[in-house]
């Protein structure tokens, strides 16, 4: 009898073991955060073109007593999902922006943007060709409050 309580005791003991060792092993843990993928940086592009042009690739100089609407194409890449807000500022060589434009759009959830918004803002008949205010000038593009990007060009008489 005595090897019987003997072996019970090992028995006990091993399945002890057993259940310690099975009880870690099936729940391993890590106190690192998950780290969801790398999002890939913001870009944004413009092209500025006269509206009376046809296939515009995109220009820097434009001719204040030939223009009639000066068109502002943006194009943004890696957007996140959510409701977002881009401003254009068309700033004079002066520093002062003559006008601001903004417009809203949305990225659906679980997904990244690639939207392409544009603006056309008149220039015939405005201040710019009355005051005929030509130099160096600039486009600010933000989007949700924060600035981008700037792209400069040149109205001309």
């Amino acid at each position: 009898m005595r090897m019987t309580k003997n072996f019970g005791k090992s028995n006990l003991w091993v399945l002890l073991a057993l259940s310690v060792l099975a009880g870690l092993s099936g729940c391993a843990q890590s106190d690192s955060p998950i780290t969801p993928p790398v999002a890939q940086p913001l870009v944004m592009s413009v092209k500025l073109c006269d509206t009376g042009a046809q296939d515009c690739t995109g220009s820097g100089n434009f001719s204040v007593s030939t223009i009639r609407d000066l068109s502002l194409d943006v194009e943004w890449k890696n957007v996140p999902a959510g409701t977002h807000t881009q401003q254009i500022a068309l700033v004079q060589p002066n520093g002062v922006v003559y006008q601001t434009v903004s417009h809203a759009f949305s990225v659906p959830d679980g997904t990244i943007g690639s939207p392409a918004l544009n603006d056309v803002i008149p220039v015939a008949g405005t201040f710019i060709t009355q005051r005929s205010l030509t130099g160096q000038w600039s486009v600010e593009v933000s989007l949700d409050g924060a600035t981008i990007g700037k792209q400069s060009f040149e109205f001309e008489q």
